[in-house]
């Protein structure tokens, strides 16, 4: 799902308008991109590499994708509000310790682990965005703050050491599939469905749309953008638990440390998905055929015995690409906007 709304100025006391604008088409991020993206990979490799299209590499992937794709939702959900959240993998870090921890040594079940480190995930998230509400501090600074505690937090309570007697069947959730397809890629589906209903039907992401295309119009239609911004960032918390919980099953231990890579391409996958870096504008199904993307090209430099070091290069080098793509866009939508309101 593709959702997006920008707004023009107004004048106090002036109800805001909303002005529809089409994004380029032939811009070189969003779904279809990242979907065309996609399947030259999957083509490529399958007519290179005999391994690669085995039904268990596929599922290697499936699992991959499954953590990526709701590590990139976590951030995705922020930017849409035109902010950034760098403690993503901080919170997927505390929230493996606190379901590790609860499940390892206190021998507190599964279902009740996971809920409280879902929970722990989203006050965390929804902190750092009451601090950054109440003020009015930029998001890079807070949540880059937010990050470091945290972490320090899951460390000194681990001492940096993974939990790993997690219950056998926690672990075999995390391995389990239904018809083939994996179950924790199932989980992220239906997550990911979510999201897009949530942003593409819901008040409440239409607002968050809104406030990311023009704060001071939002606010001036009655939105209370305090409470806002903590429910986005709160979310933001959730959906990194929810990856942290997903990861910790599928590797079978909860390590402080689990989403110390995950700030890159929680970015670069909303990016390159057609997420607008100033707000009001994301595409779910961008971010997901971005995520799948990636970890279509890791599987794929394993077997084509690259470096995977050189991976983190050209993500680099897509987010920048990706980045003037979103330039342009935004250049050419202001463009758009003006021309409509010559019209009107």
């Amino acid at each position: 799902m593709t959702t997006g709304t920008t707004q023009p100025e107004v004048e106090d006391g002036a109800p805001a308008r909303p002005v529809r604008v089409t994004i380029p088409g032939w811009a070189v991020a969003g779904p279809v991109p990242a979907a065309a993206g996609v399947f030259l990979l999957v083509l490529l490799l399958t007519l290179t590499t005999p391994s690669f299209a085995t039904a268990e590499n596929l599922g290697v992937i499936a699992r991959a994708a499954a953590i990526t794709i709701v590590v990139a939702l976590a951030q995705m959900v922020v930017v849409a509000a035109g902010g950034l959240n760098l403690s993503v993998g901080a919170i997927g870090g505390l929230v493996a310790v606190v379901c590790g921890g609860l499940m390892n040594s206190y021998g507190v079940p599964p279902a009740l682990a996971v809920l409280a480190g879902l929970g722990v995930g989203t006050v965390s998230g929804a902190l750092s965005g009451a601090v950054i509400a109440r003020f009015g501090i930029s998001s890079f600074i807070v949540t880059l703050a937010f990050g470091s505690i945290i972490t320090s937090i899951a460390l000194s309570l681990t001492k940096s050491v993974p939990y790993y007697s997690l219950p056998v069947d926690f672990r075999a959730f995390g391995n389990a599939s239904i018809a083939g397809v994996s179950v924790i890629f199932v989980v992220t589906i239906l997550v990911a469905v979510a999201i897009g209903v949530i942003f593409k039907y819901g008040s409440f992401g239409r607002q968050v749309l809104a406030f990311g295309a023009n704060p001071r119009a939002t606010e001036l239609n009655g939105v209370p953008l305090g409470r806002l911004q903590i429910a986005v960032f709160g979310l933001s918390g959730l959906l990194a638990a929810i990856a942290a919980v997903l990861l910790i099953a599928r590797l079978g231990d909860a390590d402080p440390t689990i989403g110390g890579d995950w700030l890159l391409v929680s970015f670069a996958a909303p990016i390159i998905g057609g997420a607008r870096l100033a707000g009001g504008y994301v595409s779910v199904l961008g971010t997901v055929m971005a995520a799948i993307l990636f970890c279509v090209l890791l599987n794929g430099f394993v077997h084509w015995n690259i470096d995977v070091s050189y991976v983190q290069l050209l993500f680099g080098l897509v987010i920048l690409l990706a980045a003037g793509s979103d330039r342009i866009r935004q250049v050419s939508s202001e463009a758009a906007q003006r021309r409509q309101r010559r019209n009107t």
